[in-house]
């Protein structure tokens, strides 16, 4: 039985209810719709087990410390030069899953007049301690009307929605005529993703790509470019990027001990039985099971173990953009009338 705080739900590029379970991790079931292959997860947190996530103090520690951390202002830079360039005409801009502003003055800066909207109540309350216009919304939930704005980015946020489809199309509600749409997601039809999956995911059940439950779909290319077109855009620009390399490794080495612990098969095994053993449960089990090994031997293990992922990484994710197969997507579409 789907505990009260998910849902079971369809495609929602495709509207389908035929997926395929790819893996189970974090005692979330990862699908992949054979219709039209978008990647998701099902059953998912409903909204308010969402917010929970994103009202946490970590959560808002790790937003306030990114917005402080000077070192993402060139590629903030860069995807304003890329707006510039594709939207001459400076104007209104909405930031959504805005966080604690750190995009937004940059764009501010630029000659954009800028709206951010997020759903975490401290990183909102935070941007507008910084004087910034942020707001306690979503695409779908809030009090703007139509054609209000000529660019909307969606910054690595998409994924975190519960429905895209309806996100998108809201924001093309929003959007004045020849507005653009800028997003930024996981690739998982990168490099790296595609060959981790067929490494660890097939034969163990680990897999570094997916992050539920924030992380509730995985767009490739193909499902994005799909979904905008569906909502009523066309794609001008599309490539593939690296994701920061260090935030790489250390998902394919947690993904490399899980599966040398053992832990991933056990929480894939008692998904799909519907055991009822709870996520805590497992938790418990593996930290106590972990705790039981000597120290030095997991301390040396580990070393080993981000040294291969370091190789791993260097080797397939930084070169992959060249040939198109990143782990991160970055596509900017127009608003057809």
């Amino acid at each position: 039985m789907v505990a009260a705080t998910r849902e079971v739900v369809s495609c929602d590029l495709c509207g389908q209810d035929d997926p395929e379970l790819l893996v189970t991790k974090n005692g979330f079931r990862v699908v992949q719709c054979r219709g039209c292959s978008l990647v998701f997860v099902s059953p998912r947190p409903k909204f308010a087990a969402l917010k929970q996530i994103y009202d946490a103090d970590t959560f808002f520690e790790h937003q306030v410390t990114r917005a402080a951390d000077e070192s993402w202002r060139p590629v903030a830079e860069e995807r304003v030069q890329l707006i510039n360039k594709l939207h001459p005409a400076r104007g209104t801009l909405l930031d959504v899953g805005c966080s604690a502003g750190w995009f937004m003055g940059v764009a501010q800066d630029a000659g954009w007049k800028v709206v951010g909207f997020d759903v975490a109540t401290a990183s909102v309350a935070h941007a507008r301690s910084r004087g910034f216009d942020a707001r306690l919304a979503t695409l779908d939930q809030h009090d703007l009307p139509p054609a209000s704005f000529d660019v909307i980015t969606m910054f690595d946020s998409i994924e975190h929605m519960p429905s895209p489809m309806s996100a998108l199309r809201a924001a093309h509600e929003l959007l004045r005529d020849d507005g653009i749409v800028m997003i930024t997601t996981p690739n998982v039809d990168g490099l790296l993703p595609r060959l981790t999956y067929q490494v660890l995911a097939r034969p163990f059940g680990a897999w570094d790509h997916p992050g539920p439950p924030g992380h509730i779909f995985q767009f490739s290319r193909k499902t994005l470019a799909a979904a905008l077109e569906r909502t009523g855009f066309t794609t001008i620009h599309d490539k593939t990027e690296a994701m920061d390399l260090e935030h790489s490794v250390g998902e394919l080495e947690d993904a490399i001990m899980d599966v040398l612990a053992g832990r991933s098969r056990k929480k894939q095994a008692a998904a799909d039985d519907h055991a009822a053993v709870s996520d805590w449960q497992l938790e418990h089990e593996e930290k106590h099971a972990s705790a039981s090994k000597p120290r030095l031997l997991k301390r040396a293990l580990r070393r080993t173990v981000r040294t291969a992922a370091w190789a791993v990484v260097g080797g397939v994710s930084a070169p992959a953009p060249l040939v198109g197969r990143g782990d991160s997507l970055i596509v900017v579409a127009r608003k057809r009338g």
